[in-house]
């Protein structure tokens, strides 16, 4: 059943991935993203529900257009599937099941709409090597207020077991309520600084390579990831995206696909170094603090 339950996952993803892919088409040349058919990129000719069909139109058409037979890109296929991976992966972060509880709801929806922006962002910068303000800064201020809902729903949790159960008096005066107030308090700071480490990292790398090396737009990529990975893992984030970026780099020149001195958009890595410490970060920072400490 629970593989059923992804499968339905998974074709949603892909469907929400299509748009996503449309999204990124057509924010940078400033073209209406809601209304407007789909039409094929050569013949400019509409399309209609056989060719809009997630994975399965381009494998059907053989990954060409059925009115002008021209090759699709395959940038079509890839982001249904990516889509659909990172939905599946949301619905794991947040232990969503059939019969969700409130809280689990509510992070899927956050993990969902996060990786949404995340890929809009990913195939943005892939494409026309930027990244748009109309995406990234909403999907800031998303992130913020999700991080302060989350924090106050922990508080509201902490303050029915203090003033509705039988040992509230007892945790009243241990200092419970007042502890669980500092410690979300600290949480979101620390979550706060180390987004605005990030930011400034970065835009010291902006002034030293004099914009050719890094951009304005990794600057708020780099605080929205601070956001989403939080403290300290925003920084392992960072690292892992540099780490995929270097691995790739040097992919691409030894196949003479790039020369060392041309640029390559860097916002993907950071996309993909903060997808891997969501899933693995603090496994992976649990054994570095062990063995720093033998």
């Amino acid at each position: 059943m629970e593989i059923v339950y992804y499968i339905l996952i998974f074709v949603a993803g892909t469907f929400i991935g299509s748009f996503l892919n449309l999204v990124s088409d057509r924010l940078p040349r400033g073209k209406k993203i809601i209304t407007g058919r789909s039409q094929c990129d050569f013949c400019k000719k509409p399309l209609g529900p056989k060719n809009l069909v997630p994975i399965f139109s381009f494998v059907f058409q053989k990954g060409r257009c059925s009115f002008c037979k021209k090759k699709l890109s395959l940038y079509y296929p890839a982001s249904e599937i990516l889509s659909g991976l990172l939905f599946i992966l949301a619905a794991y972060f947040s232990r969503f099941t059939f019969v969700p509880v409130a809280i689990s709801l509510l992070a899927f929806i956050f993990y969902a709409v996060v990786f949404s922006f995340y890929l809009i962002i990913f195939l943005t910068d892939l494409k026309e090597s930027i990244i748009p303000n109309k995406v990234v800064i909403p999907a800031i201020i998303f992130t913020a207020l999700y991080l302060v809902f989350n924090q106050a729903y922990q508080l509201y949790n902490s303050s029915k077991i203090i003033f509705g159960g039988v040992l509230n008096e007892y945790l009243s005066k241990a200092g419970y309520w007042h502890n669980q107030i500092i410690y979300s308090l600290k949480d979101l700071g620390l979550t706060l600084l180390g987004a605005v480490i990030i930011s400034l990292f970065f835009l010291f790398l902006v002034w030293a390579t004099k914009g050719r090396g890094m951009g304005v737009g990794d600057v708020k990529l780099g605080f929205l990831i601070g956001l989403v990975n939080g403290f300290p893992y925003g920084f392992e984030a960072i690292f892992f995206g540099f780490v995929i970026g270097a691995i790739c780099s040097l992919i691409l020149v030894l196949m003479k696909r790039k020369k060392i001195t041309d640029t390559i958009a860097f916002g993907p890595f950071l996309i993909s170094g903060s997808v891997l410490t969501l899933l693995y970060g603090v496994g992976i920072w649990s054994w570095y603090v062990a063995l720093g400490g033998r």
